[in-house]
């Protein structure tokens, strides 16, 4: 292999490295910790943690993760999710409706014209000892 190619594979495993790094450190982020002015804990403990959520209209909530969450909307509202890999989809929340999805890495921004308020529980992995 000559030197030209040793430094293009030492460049791309460098670059997946980092990627891989990157993807770790977004997926740790806390909606509470990236955003408390954005959300405000209503109950913690070792099972859940139940926060009051509400992003104005054109408003962004950064990079952040969730494990399995319920989600219950107090209003009607519409957000853009983006995820890591680049992926965006709209999601309508409609008020009174519950949600449920499994762990997810996204970022969103309110694209309606409303406050879009949802009241968030995040299920806790279970500790075994």
């Amino acid at each position: 292999m000559t030197r030209i190619g040793k430094l293009a594979v030492v460049g791309s495993l460098s670059m997946c490295a980092l990627l891989a790094f990157a993807g770790r450190a977004v997926a740790g982020q806390d909606p509470v910790k990236v955003a408390p002015d954005k959300c405000k804990v209503l109950l913690e403990n070792d099972d859940v943690r139940v926060y009051d959520f509400v992003l104005k209209p054109g408003e962004k909530m950064p990079m952040h993760s969730h494990p399995r969450t319920s989600i219950y909307s107090v209003t009607d509202a519409t957000l853009k999710i983006s995820t890591p890999d680049g992926k965006t989809q709209d999601a309508e929340f409609k008020a009174g409706q519950a949600y449920f999805h499994g762990p997810i890495t996204h970022e969103g921004v309110n694209i309606g014209t409303t406050d879009c308020h949802l009241i968030i529980s995040e299920i806790k992995p279970s500790k075994t000892k």
